[in-house]
């Protein structure tokens, strides 16, 4: 938690949070089921865990593994520092740290992750979203029918970026133009120094060279 916390501040976010965010951790499954069911009378929807934003309070299965705290962590962050960050952005940028690895000076790096497969899939059988209609997606659209399409695309952009040293770049540059184009579709092809007509093929084409191992 608090090597997530100084790698955001010190990379990525500016305005910190003035109010307390509360983690409930617990040692397993059953554990975990039986607190869902005492504070929201059913069981999780989910196994790994979830951020309950009116609450400001994340719930894990900690033995899942480390990857849900840390992609639920940057949520709230993120949205203290960039109120109106779309869906897309906030759930690509969180889940690049769900396969993540420490470096030095208390750096963190996503890595590939198990959404590759599907992302590879989708590219094949021509039924992916565009990087256009992700970034113009609202929130129930990303959050649709093709959510896991829409995940692993948006993560997969940020790992591009992150890979090419723009990711930082990126973010600073979309919040500040926010206004402007609530998409990210202008401070990507700033960033990038590319239409998005040509930065698609490319990224494409980087995705399916892509190899995934458990």
């Amino acid at each position: 938690v608090r090597g997530m916390y100084n790698f955001l501040y010190k990379v990525f976010l500016e305005k910190k949070p003035t109010r307390p965010l509360r983690v409930y951790l617990f040692k397993d499954k059953a554990s975990y089921r039986e607190y869902c069911e005492q504070a929201y009378s059913s069981p999780p929807s989910t196994p790994f865990g979830f951020y309950m934003s009116h609450e400001r309070k994340m719930v894990m299965n900690i033995a899942t593994g480390t990857g849900t705290l840390a992609h639920e962590m940057v949520q709230p962050l993120l949205a203290e520092d960039f109120n109106e960050v779309p869906s897309w952005f906030n759930e690509g940028f969180a889940s690049l740290y769900e396969q993540s690895r420490s470096l030095p000076e208390g750096k963190m790096e996503g890595l590939l992750n198990w959404r590759l497969p599907g992302l590879q899939e989708a590219i094949r059988e021509n039924r992916a979203i565009s990087l256009r209609e992700l970034m113009k997606s609202s929130t129930s659209e990303f959050y649709g029918d093709e959510r896991g399409v829409n995940y692993a695309t948006a993560r997969y952009l940020c790992l591009y970026l992150q890979g090419e040293g723009l990711l930082r770049d990126f973010y600073t540059t979309f919040k500040g133009t926010y206004e402007k184009d609530p998409t990210g579709i202008h401070a990507l092809e700033k960033v990038t120094g590319r239409s998005l007509e040509k930065f698609q093929p490319t990224w494409t084409a980087w995705v399916k060279k892509l190899r995934y191992t458990r």
